[in-house]
């Protein structure tokens, strides 16, 4: 693990970046975003201290699905492919844990696409 620390705007790693570590926040806030066009950015989450972020990509070897970015003066532990598959198969208690937080995820992003879908057939 190594700690990082970043500037409030600072992006931590762009959408389509290969996936070489996860992260996790230490102090402070990062937000999730999706780029579409030029200052049109979606933001999808905004975590805070202990919450891992970039996991997806360590976890199925694929590229970065979002851009991540520090909301004010952030300080984050990488932890490499390598450190986060050890976890996952070592430490049980702490894969459940976070498989809660992904399932949560899901789930929001679910609650969110059948708004939309709402959204549209209304329209």
């Amino acid at each position: 693990m190594k700690r990082h620390s970043f500037k409030d705007g600072e992006v931590i790693f762009r959408e389509n970046d290969p996936s070489d570590s996860a992260y996790l926040i230490m102090e402070g806030q990062v937000e999730i975003i999706h780029e579409r066009k030029r200052d049109q950015n979606t933001t999808v989450a905004t975590l805070g201290r202990g919450e891992y972020f970039g996991e997806m990509g360590v976890i199925d070897d694929k590229p970065r699905s979002a851009t991540a970015r520090a909301k004010g003066e952030t300080s984050c532990m990488s932890v490499s492919q390598e450190e986060f598959m050890d976890m996952l198969l070592n430490r049980p208690q702490e894969s459940i844990e976070l498989l809660k937080v992904l399932f949560a995820r899901l789930r929001k992003a679910n609650d969110r696409l059948l708004l939309l879908e709402e959204a549209g057939n209304q329209g």
